[in-house]
Parts: C-alpha cells; sequence; structure tokens
C-alpha cells in the first residue's frame, strides 16, 4: 500500500523512470549489497517484521528491502518517488515522508531500523546526518557508503576514481544531483571502521552498542555511469576497451580480490551496522529514564 503520493507531472515520470531524479540512481547491480544486507540482518538479529526508515531513498531501496523480508517502509526524500522498477509489492506498507536527512521531523526511537544507501555523502555534514538516523532509531542503523582505505586514496590520487561527484550532477542536467541534491558537486566523504565507530560512540556515551562492518570490492557500474567518468583516466582505458569488456574486467577482479579479507578491505564499498543496546556503560546509572554518572562507580576510580 503506497501513501501520500503527489501528483506529478508526465515530464517527472520520464525523468525519474529513467534514473534522472534524486533517489533513483541508475539502474545498477544491487545483488551485492542485497547480499550484504542479509548477512547483517541475520548476524545483527535484525527484525524484518518492524518498521524501518529509509533515508534519502528511492523505491529501487524499498525493492532490495523487501526482497530481504521487509514490508513497513517509510521512504524519505527531498523530491517526489515514483517507482520505476515496477515489481509488484503486493502486502508491502510503503509510506512517503519528504524531508531532509540532516533535519528529520521524526521523534527520537522513532524507528526500529534507519537505512541510508549511499546517501551521507551527499550531505553536508555526513557525520550530522549519521548522529540524526541514530537518533531517530531504535535499535538499528545501516549505511552503505564508499571505502575509505588506503588503494582508495591512491586510486583517487590518480585519478581512477573521483575526489568530488561531479558526473552526478553532469547526467542531471547541471540542475541537481550533488550536495542536498543540489547542482554543486558532493565531496565524495569515505567511511572506516574506526570513524564510524568514534562517531557512534560520541553519539551514544550513555549505552553500549554493537558494530557489524563489511569491506569489499563491488563495480555495480553501467556502461552508460563508465561515459559519465571521462574526468578519471577511466574515460582513456575505455575507449581503449570496451565498456563492455572493462566492466567483465571489474568484475572478475571483484570475484578474487573479495575472497581475500585484505585485499577485501581496501575495497569501495563500505557496509555498517549499528545496534544500540539496552546496556548502560558501566559509570552510568539509569534512574527514572534519565541517565546520569555512576557515583559509585567513580569512588571505586583511583
Amino acid at each position: 500500500m503506497l501513501a501520500n503520493v503527489e501528483e506529478m507531472t508526465d515530464a517527472e515520470i520520464f525523468e525519474q523512470v529513467a534514473g534522472v531524479a534524486a533517489g533513483e540512481g541508475s539502474p545498477t547491480d544491487r545483488s551485492g549489497f542485497e547480499h550484504t544486507l542479509g548477512t547483517c540482518i541475520a548476524a545483527a538479529q535484525v527484525d524484518v517484521t518492524r518498521n524501518v526508515l529509509i533515508v534519502g531513498g528511492s523505491f529501487r531501496d524499498a525493492h532490495s528491502l523487501y526482497r530481504a523480508g521487509f514490508r513497513r517502509m517509510t521512504l524519505s526524500n527531498v523530491e517526489p518517488l515514483v517507482d520505476a522498477e515496477g515489481d509488484p509489492m503486493p502486502d508491502a506498507d510503503i509510506k512517503l515522508l519528504y524531508a531532509d536527512l540532516e533535519r528529520l521531523p521524526v521523534p527520537d526511537a522513532g524507528y526500529n531500523l534507519v537505512l541510508a544507501h549511499e546517501v551521507l555523502h551527499h550531505c553536508r555534514s555526513p557525520h550530522a546526518a549519521l548522529v540524526e538516523m541514530l537518533r531517530v532509531s531504535r535499535r538499528h542503523v545501516i549505511v552503505m557508503e564508499p571505502n575509505d582505505s588506503f588503494i582508495m586514496r591512491w586510486l583517487v590520487r590518480l585519478r581512477f576514481s573521483a575526489a568530488y561527484e561531479l558526473p552526478a550532477v553532469v547526467f542531471n542536467d547541471y540542475k541537481k544531483g550533488g550536495v542536498n541534491n543540489s547542482d554543486i558537486p558532493n565531496f565524495i566523504y569515505r567511511w572506516d571502521p574506526r570513524t564510524i565507530y568514534q562517531t557512534a560512540s560520541a553519539c551514544l556515551p550513555e549505552l553500549e552498542f554493537g558494530l557489524y562492518v563489511r569491506r569489499y570490492w563491488d563495480f555495480n557500474v553501467t556502461a552508460e555511469e563508465l561515459e559519465r567518468r571521462r574526468e578519471t583516466r577511466i574515460g582513456a582505458l575505455t575507449k581503449v576497451l570496451s565498456p563492455q569488456l572493462f566492466i567483465a574486467l571489474l568484475h572478475g577482479f571483484q570475484a578474487i580480490a573479495n575472497c581475500f579479507p585484505w585485499i577485501a578491505g581496501q575495497g569501495n564499498k563500505f557496509f555498517a551496522c549499528i545496534t544500540k543496546r539496552d546496556v548502560v556503560k558501566p559509570w552510568i546509572a539509569s534512574r527514572g529514564g534519565a541517565f546520569e554518572f555512576n557515583r559509585d562507580y567513580g569512588k571505586c576510580q583511583p
């Protein structure tokens, strides 16, 4: 069931079906993300029967979560969305929320799970966006973002990858696709386990939390996307090799690289799940729903 869909012009519908509008993205292969999501659901014991908020979301995200077993979903975005994938989700309860991720009109702990699929690096403050996700989550926060690693930093330096997301703005006719979906290209903020651990620790100083992280290679680009990466050295390579052959070589590399933990950890994808626990830090006391310093713990310290 779909709620709160605004009327759209034929031009807007065509634009979004073509994959140009905010949140919809291009029709890339999401099998790697869906496999990782399924593994995380089992490892972190995510309850798929509870409600989930997909920030910066699209119907492609909804279909991915539907295949993982979720049925109660809210898609949050700054623009109207349309289901370009078309596959039926007959028993799904899907609601739409038009809001800025860094200022969500959602009460604390309003959703059991809050998920962002390649969204945080479009925010002016990725850390503030993650903190907002932690605020409105009751139990889990899941993010998929670019990975920060030694190899990825060198790929950017050698111009095999980009530091700023220019192609998205170019593809959107120089009108959107950048910071907060504006025409200003966003810096591609890349995450690593320590960065996300420190951000969660600063946001949740009273509570214990679990952290599930997986870093891996997943080249889910299309030939059309490669054409938009002319500002990198990939454009020169695809002039020598056909885009189809280049993609085949990338897929062969990732299949081998992901078999070796260290090489996989240098990959381009960063997946993390933060799980809030109903356990306070040993130096924290909870009284009447409020937190305070445990003075008995303080007396035991030298």
